[in-house]
């Protein structure tokens, strides 16, 4: 038996995330007539974005934990030619090489191909994979490790291990969404556009696919209303995806984020972005990337390969 749902991620801020995290254990396995039910994730065509499909695991209450992860994993990595719905988040040349349980964790060996993955599709992978996992009885959370070295973020430091509570991607379907209402400050020029000032804006979680990172960055490229503050950002770029994992919001732009001719400063535009984001409690940090690509230079004069904090020296006091 299995049962396709799009998935609504939606940003919730912390001290929403507590409340709702158990609610989020009915989404998990649930009982069914012969097996248990198992949300397998994968990533849509695109590969920017989450789904899952419920899949019936016969007797999977008499298996091993080994292999019924096992069982989970061939489900979720399985190309399929003719499924033109679900595509695995692992890319095709990436293999695992062995599994490992203890004490309630799943550690999963890679090759070294994970290491070629993009920033973009590594985060769906693990977040994936760890969503996928937990469902097992017993099992809290799951490590990485390539060639037997744990996985390391962009400053070199190990992940470590990840429980459900390290996504703030809080994965909701269409009928568990709660309708929830937050202020957020989002920056954008003075009127000499000489410094960044803040504007308030109502965000209302409710049954839309957008996060709140999302729903910042979209509103920065629409920029404000006339008169009260100066757009940063050309309203013609687009956004590939926005992902927000281990506090650091990486936010995907197309080819189009560096053709922008913006009367501000790179400086002005990029830290609009960056403080705006770093509003948000679960923020600390922001990865501007171009079709996954951090290694930019903009403009020739301003490097986005570094991960970047807010900056209130900006701010107009």
């Amino acid at each position: 038996m299995k049962k396709a749902k799009k998935l609504f991620a939606i940003m919730i801020m912390l001290l929403l995330c507590t409340g709702m995290l158990s609610s989020l254990s009915a989404c998990g396995k649930r009982n069914a007539a012969e097996g248990d039910l198992y949300m397998i994730y994968y990533c849509n065509q695109d590969a920017d974005d989450l789904i899952y499909q419920e899949t019936e695991i016969k007797d999977s209450a008499s298996k091993e934990q080994v292999d019924l992860a096992q069982q989970l994993l061939d489900t979720m990595f399985t190309y399929d030619p003719e499924n033109t719905t679900y595509y695995s988040v692992k890319p095709r040349d990436v293999h695992l090489n062995g599994m490992i349980i203890k004490d309630g964790v799943i550690t999963l060996d890679f090759d070294s191909n994970y290491l070629k993955m993009s920033n973009v599709r590594e985060i769906l992978m693990r977040a994936s994979v760890v969503l996928t996992l937990i469902q097992i009885n017993g099992i809290d959370g799951v490590a990485f490790t390539v060639e037997g070295e744990p996985v390391t973020d962009g400053k070199g430091n190990a992940i470590g291990t990840m429980t459900r509570e390290r996504f703030v991607n809080v994965l909701l379907n269409e009928e568990g969404m709660l309708k929830q209402e937050t202020d957020l400050r989002l920056y954008f020029c003075n009127e000499a556009n000489t410094q960044l000032v803040p504007i308030t804006y109502r965000f209302t979680i409710d049954n839309s696919n957008s996060s709140l990172e999302e729903y910042i960055v979209a509103k920065l490229i629409e920029g404000p209303e006339k008169g009260v503050a100066n757009p940063t950002l050309g309203k013609n770029i687009k956004v590939i995806s926005v992902v927000t994992t281990d506090y650091i919001c990486y936010v995907n732009f197309d080819p189009s984020f560096l053709e922008q001719n913006q009367v501000v400063s790179d400086e002005l535009m990029i830290y609009s972005i960056v403080n705006s984001l770093c509003e948000l409690p679960y923020v600390n940090g922001v990865q501007i990337l171009v079709d996954g690509e951090s290694e930019i230079m903009l403009h020739k004069t301003f490097s986005l390969a570094q991960v970047l904090r807010r900056n209130t020296d900006l701010i107009e006091k």
